[in-house]
């Protein structure tokens, strides 16, 4: 009679598990383990949107320039340009243009200032998060100026989610309210807020949106005539920088995808990279082939995809690329993957082959 140790089957088991669950993570990365215990940060916060809404004469809201005076010009001229000046527009004049039309208004700005105070009672749970993040910017980073992170709401402009200025970035609060604020549905804003855009409307994407518009800063534009391995390692190396900074953050929000969107672009990932290189499309220059790959939306647009496929599916995949290629090439820091421009030899030595 075969005897059966119940107790070694057991074990093999809780291995098998323990593989199983550690191979389908969201966060299955080989981002570099560092360390920040050491690395001292106080990080520059600032609520313009609280200042301004404070403000009760046009006197108290130009007296913000003095404290924002990086910010202040961008926001009243570019931001709320449409709302509080033009070319002929004086200082005073813009400034009184800003509380008529916006932070006096019931249904506008004092609106949006109502749903803010709801859905960020207080911000420090996010600042923490932030601190945390820019330690390790700082470490891959040690001779960067932090900016000063600047709050602000907008007319809903979808443009200015987040903003970059000289040492300074500006976060849009209203850019966050909740994939369940309604004016986020409304059918006269569905062009500008369609569902799959609305669905990343929330305070877990503030952070990596942040993140994502400092690594893109980081990398060089690419040259007019670039083909779509050029975008895919581009968007690659961003992700990667998001990795780097936020690990603990999910796959799935660093791409923007639900965890249904993961899973197929997980599980496809071979399938994907095969369509890429039988269809010869890596090379093409042609801008449309190539924003059916890179472009957000609800599914990927290329041919042979549609719905019920993962967007961006050529940001994933050169995501997958830029990591095969970093664990190849143990040596490059994160500051030299960045500036690695040469797209082929990258693609190469990674040797992807999912």
């Amino acid at each position: 009679m075969i005897k059966i140790n119940y107790k070694i089957h057991f074990l093999f088991f809780l291995l098998f598990l323990a593989v199983f669950f550690g191979c389908t993570s969201e966060n299955n990365n080989q981002i570099e383990k560092v360390n920040v215990d050491k690395i001292k940060l106080v990080l520059d916060f600032k609520r313009f949107d609280v200042d301004l809404f404070k403000a009760i004469n046009a006197e108290q809201v130009l007296a913000l320039e003095k404290e924002y005076p990086d910010f202040y010009p961008v926001y009243i001229y570019q931001i709320m340009g449409g709302i509080s000046s033009n070319a002929k527009t004086t200082p005073m004049e813009a400034a009184q243009n800003l509380i008529n039309n916006f932070t006096s208004v019931p249904d506008f700005g004092l609106w949006l200032k109502n749903r803010t105070d709801t859905m960020f009672p207080t911000l420090e749970p996010f600042k923490l998060d932030l601190t945390e993040a820019m330690k390790r910017y700082k470490y891959f980073y040690p001779e960067d100026t932090i900016p000063q992170f600047v709050f602000f709401l907008s007319p809903l402009i979808i443009n200015f989610p987040v903003i970059q200025g000289r040492n300074i970035m500006g976060i849009g609060l209203d850019m966050y309210l909740g994939s369940d604020f309604k004016v986020y549905h409304s059918f006269m804003l569905a062009d500008q807020f369609p569902n799959y855009r609305i669905r990343k409307m929330r305070e877990d994407y503030m952070l990596r949106d942040l993140i994502t518009a400092m690594a893109e800063n980081k990398i060089k534009s690419m040259d007019k005539n670039h083909r779509l391995i050029d975008e895919m390692l581009y968007e690659g190396k961003v992700l990667y920088m998001v990795d780097a900074i936020l690990p603990e953050s999910s796959d799935s929000i660093k791409l923007g995808y639900t965890p249904k969107q993961l899973n197929w672009a997980n599980q496809n990932e071979s399938e994907v990279w095969a369509a890429l290189v039988d269809s010869k499309l890596l090379y093409s220059t042609e801008p449309a082939k190539i924003r059916d790959f890179i472009s957000d939306g609800p599914f990927t647009t290329a041919n042979g995809f549609g719905a019920g496929t993962a967007p961006r599916i050529g940001a994933y995949t050169g995501w997958q690329i830029i990591k095969k290629f970093m664990q190849k090439n143990s040596g490059f820091t994160l500051a030299q993957l960045l500036a690695n421009t040469d797209s082929d030899a990258i693609l190469t030595q990674s040797k992807y082959k999912p």
